[in-house]
């Protein structure tokens, strides 16, 4: 290609493989990132754009299993499961109802606060230097219910979060209405989660970019990786469209297509995609300072500096990127319902991507089985643009030949796919 072989190659120029490329600048290590489309994109470019240190559950949960039948004929539903012929996929959502109960939630939470906790003041930092880049706000995220019965579960979910040092506030129907005067007469009531935010998630993937190149780091646009050239349980050279790539050490995050990539190498990484859609509108006059989370939708409303965005729904269905008008108008009409004083809204863009997930629920970030130069980071579901700084680090840190705390490196271990 022209380009003298770096120290580390990675796969994915969304949020992962940029922040493992900054953290590795950092250190003084060389990095070629390869994207097969153009930045920004992919889901680091269409999501809500979340800081969610608030929410720790992971994805496979019994009431997530639970939503996901009840929907399961729903085609516009919040949560839904496609069923298919591919018995890979069968596999995979077997180990997933297997991991769907209260003692794995227990566990992963442990794990997620960890990370959390780690990637808030990472992010805490970044934006330190960043200023107004990509609009990192920590106001809180505003979540709001239409039933009593989640309301009085959000209660209490508040009391325990107020505990473990999260603080957040709950607001009856007045309180609620005195800050979103556009809110409907569903809703009952909310929950002020202090600690949280937004970023824009397309400006915070440019500055980023931007950061890699300016310290010396290189982002190859339109290079898509098509095989893999292995020696031993070495990975010596990736074969892109745009030729080969040679490099001391790999990453491999690709998101919901990382899978693939494992299997080019010969090696097994259960990801699934689930797809995601966003809705961004121009900014309307009556607007939320702060993110709001429609519970019983499933659905976030983002403000951005010159935008508003809807974004969310969970489809398992592969990497089936077709566009439901029904999935579209149902999202529609499920944020009219709840803020009605929105409307009149005017559609700048209206996106879909797939976010990738593992069966039980936690992110992989580590070494790819039996490939002793090749660091997987993926997984990470809905948590993607929060979590990415801590896994940027981990991903770098392990590349330096640093160890992960042991309780970690267990719990986000590739290599337990296999078992």
């Amino acid at each position: 290609m022209g380009t003298q072989k770096p120290d580390v190659a990675i796969v994915g120029a969304g949020v992962m493989g940029l922040m493992t490329a900054y953290y590795l600048r950092q250190q003084g290590a060389t990095v070629t990132v390869l994207e097969k489309g153009r930045l920004p994109a992919g889901s680091s470019y269409g999501n809500a754009g979340l800081i969610v240190p608030s929410h720790l559950q992971p994805l496979c949960s019994p009431g997530n299993v639970k939503e996901g039948v009840r929907h399961l004929l729903n085609s516009t539903g919040p949560f839904s499961i496609a069923l298919s012929a591919n018995p890979r996929r069968w596999v995979w959502l077997g180990r997933f109802v297997r991991h769907s109960t209260k003692g794995h939630v227990r566990y992963a939470v442990g794990i997620f606060k960890e990370l959390a906790d780690r990637s808030l003041e990472l992010h805490d930092a970044l934006a330190q230097g960043a200023g107004s880049a990509y609009e990192y706000d920590r106001s809180g995220i505003l979540c709001l219910y239409e039933t009593r019965n989640a309301f009085l579960a959000a209660i209490k979910d508040a009391e325990e979060l107020t505990r473990a040092g999260r603080p957040a506030r709950v607001l009856d129907a007045h309180e609620v209405r005195e800050r979103i005067p556009f809110v409907g007469r569903s809703i009952l009531g909310g929950v002020l989660q202090e600690p949280d935010g937004r970023l824009n998630p397309a400006a915070f993937v440019s500055w980023l970019a931007e950061q890699v190149r300016r310290a010396g780091g290189h982002i190859l646009e339109e290079t898509e990786v098509y095989g893999a050239t292995l020696a031993g349980f070495q990975l010596r050279e990736l074969k892109t469209t745009r030729g080969p790539v040679k490099a001391d050490q790999f990453v491999l995050a690709a998101g919901a297509w990382t899978g693939r990539l494992a299997a080019m190498m010969g090696r097994r990484l259960p990801v699934e995609a689930a797809k995601g859609f966003s809705i961004t509108y121009e900014k309307p006059a009556a607007a939320s300072c702060v993110p709001l989370l429609l519970e019983e939708a499933r659905v976030a409303v983002t403000p951005f500096a010159h935008a508003l965005r809807l974004a969310g729904v969970l489809e398992l269905c592969g990497l089936d990127d077709r566009l439901s008008a029904r999935r579209i108008e149902a999202m529609e009409r499920d944020l009219l319902r709840t803020l009605p004083g929105l409307a009149p809204l005017k559609v700048k863009e209206i996106w879909r991507g797939f976010r990738p997930c593992t069966p039980d629920g936690l992110p992989y970030i580590g070494r790819l089985q039996r490939l002793r130069n090749a660091v997987v980071a993926t997984g990470h579901a809905t948590k993607g643009i929060f979590l990415a700084p801590v896994t940027g680090r981990l991903s770098a840190d392990l590349l330096a030949g640093d160890s992960l705390d042991p309780l970690l490196c267990k719990a986000l271990d590739p290599q337990r796919a296999a078992r």
